[in-house]
């Protein structure tokens, strides 16, 4: 995903985070002052719960937005970075963002040989499940 570091931010999507409440009230202030150039889409609020925040993180607030007319940017805030572009007709290849969760890099989901990749066949453990497994699929049709 590319940050958008261009001040005035051009005509666009975006998404940003707010990794405090400070932070928070900040961004808030900022999209309430630019109402007129910046149409807030999203806003999702975590109290450290959810996908954009491990239990153990501070509250923070997660904002998609689009700018309809060049608006100049909110100064460097501790806890609020640039904006991330998204897709849309000004950036069509960009990602597709509708939620913070579309912004999370998540792992693939494992195949059985995966799994099976993990077993160390050279002790008693590995080779008792490899065992199981093999048995469990050679007779699945009887």
């Amino acid at each position: 995903m590319a940050i958008q570091r261009l001040n005035p931010i051009p005509i666009g999507r975006y998404w940003v985070d707010a990794i405090d409440a400070t932070a928070t009230l900040f961004a808030d202030a900022w999209f309430a002052k630019h109402r007129s150039t910046v149409k807030l889409l999203r806003k999702e609020d975590s109290s450290g719960t959810g996908p954009i925040a491990p239990s153990w993180a501070p509250g923070r607030s997660w904002y998609l937005f689009e700018v309809l007319a060049p608006t100049e940017r909110w100064q460097q805030v501790k806890g609020l970075g640039l904006p991330t572009i998204v897709q849309s007709p000004q950036a069509p290849n960009a990602p597709a963002v509708q939620t913070s969760a579309d912004t999370v890099i998540k792992p693939k989901p494992a195949t059985i040989s995966d799994m099976f990749a993990d077993f160390d066949l050279g002790s008693w453990k590995g080779l008792a499940i490899g065992a199981l497994a093999l048995y469990l699929l050679s007779n699945k049709g009887r």
